[in-house]
């Protein structure tokens, strides 16, 4: 009987553990990062909308939704993005959360981003903090016309999973942001977030050197 009984106490100790650590992994504080990049990032779209924006178009932003899993990085990119679109007299039209999965690489489905794409005209926009579309070939022969253009981050090792250059020439992507291969090893002594995204990432488009040539994306 006592040997039950310890053996249901550990059963429910165990339990009350792995609920704590799920608790905490899920719901507990916000891993610190360090802000100075992704307020660059942020900064850096909110710009890139700006210019590419025609005249009477609108933005339709595609980002994670933190309201269940936190996401720091791209969180800090928003709270920028509004901030500096804000200073430029502009607003987002339309937001698009997509939500998150621990177990999954974070994408939008592709047949969602092409259906904002037909929705819209050329003078609109989307930025993407969640990469471009991936659409199969079926679905790219579907997407006629003209239609907004596409900024995205694809940041990280995307460059090298995605065919940047075949989005660009399908009018896919109007202008990517993307790491740096090889950053220098020394960080910025500066707290300005355009010295920290010029260090980590770069602004790139179809005429860009990177992308001229398939397979050529860093």
């Amino acid at each position: 009987m006592q040997m039950q009984k310890a053996k249901t106490a550990l059963s429910i100790a165990i339990i009350f553990v792995s609920l704590g650590y799920i608790a905490f992994y899920f719901f507990g504080p916000m891993p610190k990062v360090d802000p100075r990049p992704h307020i660059g990032i942020g900064n850096v779209l909110a710009e890139q909308a700006a210019q590419a924006l025609g005249s009477g178009g609108k933005i339709t932003l595609i980002a994670p939704d933190t309201s269940v899993f936190r996401w720091p990085g791209p969180e800090v990119q928003l709270k920028a993005f509004h901030r500096a679109l804000a200073k430029a007299n502009l607003t987002v039209a339309l937001t698009n959360r997509v939500k998150l999965d621990p177990g999954r690489v974070v994408r939008v489905n592709a047949e969602d981003f092409l259906n904002l794409l037909r929705k819209q005209s050329e003078a609109d926009v989307i930025v993407s903090l969640l990469g471009p579309p991936l659409p199969t070939a079926e679905q790219k022969a579907k997407l006629s016309g003209k239609h907004a253009r596409v900024i995205a981050v694809c940041s990280g090792d995307m460059p090298k999973q995605v065919n940047l250059h075949a989005l660009f020439e399908d009018n896919l992507l109007y202008t990517a942001i993307i790491s740096r291969p090889a950053p220098p090893l020394s960080s910025p002594q500066s707290d300005d977030p355009g010295v920290w995204f010029k260090h980590l990432y770069q602004v790139i488009g179809k005429n860009s050197p990177d992308v001229l040539t398939p397979g050529a994306n860093p």
